[in-house]
């Protein structure tokens, strides 16, 4: 009987509700006895190998048996197929983003999806805050893949996002409340979680912590993924997903396969076929701009007031009401303030433009943020600790800003900046003010995009 992608399961199908944490799993099992028609120095490779196989059996018969038992993750799985059904129907297509060994998996599924005729892509969140985004259109669905949930470049790719677009999570997390990467969408019905998580650490299996058993379940959860929208997307007789694999697959064994079967001519390498070249008599081509080489070009004018009538651009600053506190997830202490904190704070308040407040009279510039969380890829690591390690500043307080009125002309300001450049009380924010006064503040930016404009 095939799933049907609703809000909830029939009764007939829906396994009883799970304890609030699955029964203790089997750990991966004890290492197998040697072969016996091997040689002795080949005995400790193969029981070495034969233990990651047994490993990551045991990872894929967890992770059946959650989807088997856990109702929040069949609704998770369904969901997920019924939004990318939706997409590929509806013009779009399914985006699928991740970086490092879950970007790996990550092609390997947009492959399978294509082959299938799921109109896929693959998206690297770096590229795509550099241009890339462009590939992300209203009517897709972005697939996030990574086991920890919080991959900074993941996170840091969520406020771009088009509101339209569901994003869902493929992770080890099995509560969306906890994972990161759902964090703007969780609660807008616009996320879904698709668990993936494995039997044990994988530093605890194989003393060494390279994504194996991970990225093995990620796989096959891809894969049953794809093969569960293709059979509820096509489903014209005489064109279901074999017929459809078949027709994007007319080269190798498998085309072999199939022309065989179907009687259809088998497709020849280019570099078999013979090429004849054919002379084409040379023709003289008159160019249209050819005619106006005796034009006179006409000047044309912008308007744009006189330097000193220029005043700072309003529409660059930033209020103080819209930029948020950031506060740890851990503990009540400012000083246990996780990098994560800080990222999710930046991204769950797009009006600030990344802006945060690490207490009422500090404040973080988008740049400092940024160069954070480019030099530490760990996010649980501690922004004071960050910030010792790095020797840089990252919050400036309100006394160090560059108070200026709002009647300031945009070039004494700029005057202002660059004469600061080679001071060690460098300005780095600017806040314009009516009255030069916290309460009549109208907003902020940073000294960079002020010398920019």
């Amino acid at each position: 009987m095939e799933l049907q992608a609703i809000d909830t399961f029939p009764p007939s199908i829906m396994a009883p509700k799970p304890p609030d944490s699955l029964p203790p799993w089997p750990l991966t099992p004890p290492d197998p006895p040697p072969p016996t028609t091997t040689t002795t120095n080949d005995v400790s490779s193969v029981i070495t190998a034969m233990h990651v196989i047994s490993t990551e059996r045991a990872a894929l018969t967890h992770l059946e048996r959650l989807y088997q038992t856990d109702p929040r993750a069949q609704q998770g799985l369904a969901r997920s197929v019924d939004l990318i059904v939706r997409s590929v129907r509806d013009a779009g297509k399914l985006v699928v983003c991740g970086v490092g060994k879950s970007g790996k998996i990550g092609r390997k599924i947009e492959a399978t999806m294509n082959s299938l005729g799921i109109h896929s892509a693959f998206l690297h969140p770096t590229e795509a805050l550099h241009g890339d985004l462009g590939l992300v259109r209203p009517n897709d669905t972005i697939l996030l893949i990574s086991f920890s949930g919080r991959s900074p470049e993941l996170i840091s790719l969520l406020p771009h996002l088009p509101a339209t677009v569901p994003v869902i999570a493929l992770t080890s997390h099995t509560d969306p409340s906890t994972c990161p990467l759902l964090s703007l969408h969780g609660q807008s019905g616009m996320g879904v979680l698709l668990p993936s998580p494995i039997h044990e650490d994988e530093e605890v299996s194989l003393g060494v912590s390279a994504p194996t058993s991970s990225t093995t379940v990620a796989l096959c959860l891809g894969d049953a993924l794809a093969i569960a929208i293709a059979r509820k997307l096509h489903t014209t007789p005489g064109r279901g997903p074999a017929d459809i694999f078949r027709s994007h697959h007319p080269g190798g064994a498998i085309g072999a396969a199939a022309a065989v079967a179907t009687g259809t001519p088998l497709t020849t390498p280019s570099s078999c076929v013979s090429s004849t070249t054919f002379d084409s008599p040379s023709s003289s081509i008159s160019l249209p701009w050819e005619d106006l080489s005796g034009s006179t070009s006409i000047p044309y004018f912008t308007l744009q007031s006189p330097p000193e009538h220029r005043r700072i651009p309003r529409d660059k600053l930033i209020s103080l009401n819209q930029i948020p506190t950031v506060s740890a997830s851990v503990s009540d202490s400012p000083s246990d303030v996780r990098l994560l904190d800080l990222l999710l704070t930046a991204i769950q308040h797009p009006d600030a433009k990344s802006w945060v407040f690490l207490s009422p009279s500090q404040l973080i510039p988008p740049r400092r943020v940024r160069s954070l969380l480019s030099r530490h890829t760990d996010v649980d690591i501690r922004v004071l600790d960050a910030v010792a390690k790095d020797g840089q500043p990252l919050a400036v307080h309100q006394d160090s800003w560059l108070w200026v009125k709002d009647s300031i002309p945009l070039a004494a300001a700029q005057k202002l900046i660059l004469e600061s450049q080679n001071k060690p009380d460098r300005i780095s924010i600017i806040a314009v003010s009516k009255d030069l006064t916290l309460s009549g503040c109208i907003g902020v930016m940073e000294a960079e995009d002020l010398c920019d404009g």
